[in-house]
């Protein structure tokens, strides 16, 4: 108790890029918003343009983004939460709105910038995780690990990483079972001269409970319903199916995973008003008796397509997965916005671990954090274009802060001159070269002018 009874201050250094670009922020530009802020209350922090601003209020002014709010309890425990609401429908605007929540940075193997260097411990994934790759989301709907007869589940390090207890405590934000409606469900007065409802795709009537005609997108009037297996076998012909080198990986790609005319991304399972049974436009061959994680893609619109990937992961014992826009990547994304190796898997088999692993990508790598959670020790987070490192400080301690950033400063003031005389140095340089330069070229004119006077 005494620990945190000398927390007082919580210090948050953040950077915004300028270029407002799908949730994105470039670890490796320059152009950034800078500040620094010392809390010591509760408090709402937004952001408008590129300028961070904290309030008491809960209302505010137009283009005003809510970054997060800060809550102190009496015991001095800082408390963030931007909280992701639950049994979304996994839509375009559901998951573009999942951009200004708070990402967890994940750690980068080597870290060689000193000035970015992640301050994140290890991040292990667990079931209903949703990563960030860029503008790419993913999210590990499936976990199959065998332990002798029993079908088991990841475990989480403990006391390693707090963030990834809390996360794996917390299911997943989206409802991936659409629900459908089946034709039959509404009931409509009989007219003599009305037309029958056909299908779409096939223009027949004909129905089981294996092929129901079903409504799965915004059209309307007599394009409404479609078969099922007739939407099937659309997307069938659209798919893709290609496998890793080493066998470990088997990837689903479908560009164009929507309907052809309203252009509204289609669900890969759904199921019928008060009916259980599940429905699967995608077949997935799964291994048998191995270990192995699916990653479904969140839906991506990209010109007027909505791309689908799954990759069904086989997990060997201590192997390396590279996640990437690489052609020799394991998991390979394709999408600009990724690095060519962005990231990599780390499997261990005897912890029943799985480890995530930044390849020091332009984007970075994130974690979704879905619950709000308590700073406890120095935290980097990213919301949206902001990246924010999040840190708790004592009054005692701030006095050495401060004399910290004084030497920071003389010693940037002592790099600068350095630079202005190395500049200046290289200035002089160059004036003696091109006096050296001009000497030799009027040696030569004289030396051809002697030799021109010998001839005559």
């Amino acid at each position: 108790m005494s620990e945190t009874i000398n927390r007082e201050l919580l210090h948050l250094s953040s950077k915004t890029w300028l270029k407002d670009s799908n949730g994105l922020f470039d670890y490796e530009s320059k152009q950034t918003k800078n500040l620094k802020a010392f809390i010591g209350q509760s408090i709402c922090i937004t952001r408008k343009g590129n300028e961070l601003n904290g309030s008491k209020s809960i209302i505010f002014s137009e283009n005003e983004e809510t970054l997060f709010k800060i809550t102190k309890s009496k015991n001095s425990v800082y408390t963030i939460e931007n909280k992701v609401h639950n049994n979304l429908k996994p839509t375009e605007k559901n998951i573009s709105y999942l951009n200004n929540k708070i990402w967890y940075k994940v750690n980068t193997e080597q870290n060689v910038n000193f000035e970015n260097k992640n301050m994140n411990k290890d991040y292990y994934l667990s079931k209903n995780d949703i990563i960030k790759l860029g503008r790419v989301k993913y999210i590990l709907n499936e976990v199959n690990f065998i332990s002798g007869e029993q079908k088991e589940n990841l475990i989480i390090p403990s006391n390693k990483n707090y963030i990834n207890e809390i996360n794996s405590k917390v299911g997943s934000p989206f409802d991936f079972v659409y629900e459908a409606k089946c034709l039959g469900d509404e009931i409509k007065p009989e007219k003599d001269n009305e037309e029958k409802q056909l299908c779409k795709i096939c223009y027949t009537d004909e129905t089981d409970d294996n092929n129901p005609m079903v409504h799965l997108c915004n059209c309307k009037g007599g394009l409404n319903y479609a078969h099922f297996n007739c939407i099937k076998q659309w997307m069938k012909t659209k798919l893709i199916i290609f496998q890793n080198p080493k066998n470990t990986v088997k990837s689903y790609l479908i560009q164009g995973f929507n309907c052809e005319i309203c252009k509204t991304p289609y669900p890969l399972k759904f199921k019928l008003n008060n009916n259980e049974k599940i429905f699967t436009l995608i077949d997935i061959e799964k291994p048998i008796n191995s270990n192995y994680i699916i990653l479904e893609s969140l839906n991506q619109i990209k010109e007027n397509n909505n791309i689908k990937s799954i990759h069904v992961i086989s997990l060997n014992n201590n192997e390396e997965l590279t996640i990437g826009r690489g052609h020799d990547c394991d998991v390979k994304i394709k999408d600009i916005s990724v690095s060519r190796y962005h990231s990599k898997l780390i499997f261990n088999s005897n912890e029943r671990t799985l480890l995530l692993k930044d390849l020091k990508s332009k984007f970075g790598t994130l974690v979704l954090i879905k619950t709000p959670f308590e700073i406890r020790e120095t935290l980097q987070i990213q919301i949206g274009r902001t990246f924010i490192k999040a840190s708790l400080l004592n009054f005692h301690d701030l006095k050495n802060y401060q004399k910290i950033l004084e030497i920071e400063k003389k010693i940037k003031n002592e790099r600068k001159e350095e630079f202005y005389k190395n500049v200046n140095n290289n200035n002089n340089y160059e004036q003696l070269e091109t006096e050296y330069k001009d000497k030799n070229v009027e040696k030569k004119s004289d030396e051809s002018n002697k030799m021109n006077i010998d001839e005559k």
